[in-house]
């Protein structure tokens, strides 16, 4: 994949409701506001909805290639943000072995009630009664090397400063010599 320099993807995962989306786009304005970043936002439901990724579901085999749609996305620009699931560890690899040292995975965790709770008030449920063999909260492997992890039941404020203030850290070291 083509990389600019001193650049780097920041890999939201967690299970569906857990706070990724909202973590991104708290990121995205954070770069773009105080650090002047070129950065490009891909979360898998917003690219399901807008159709480039519509005929994609939640079969092993979408799931591999809405990865690597999101990684070649997000590695076009200087700062890409990906929020997608990532479930398991070989989803996770992949992503590393697409992005390499680009590559942040960064764990967004809140209990089943919170995430449950925050799903109702959606418009589009991310759970359902009877979720499909192959939902991703089903396959959820924890994973094992993370860049970061947090939890969105702290309050919002102090997720979103620990999120930029590592995400400033690591442009900071990029662009060292």
């Amino acid at each position: 994949m083509n990389q600019p320099r001193s650049s780097a993807v920041f890999w939201l995962l967690g299970l569906p409701a857990s706070g990724k989306t909202t973590l991104a786009r708290h990121l995205l304005d954070h770069l773009r506001a105080e650090h002047g970043v070129e950065c490009g936002f891909y979360d898998a439901d917003a690219e399901r909805a807008a159709g480039v990724l519509q005929d994609l579901g939640w079969s092993p085999s979408d799931r591999i290639a809405t990865i690597r749609a999101l990684a070649h996305a997000a590695s076009r620009h200087q700062v890409g943000i990906v929020t997608l699931v990532t479930s398991t560890e070989a989803e996770r690899q992949l992503a590393a072995d697409l992005l390499g040292e680009r590559l942040h995975l960064i764990r967004v965790h809140a209990p089943k009630p919170v995430r449950h709770a925050r799903d109702a008030l959606r418009t589009v449920r991310a759970y359902r009664p009877n979720p499909a063999p192959d939902a991703p909260e089903l396959s959820w492997s924890d994973p094992e090397q993370l860049a970061l992890a947090l939890d969105t039941t702290a309050p919002l404020s102090t997720t979103v400063n620990a999120l930029c203030t590592f995400a400033a850290t690591v442009l900071a070291n990029a662009s060292s010599p």
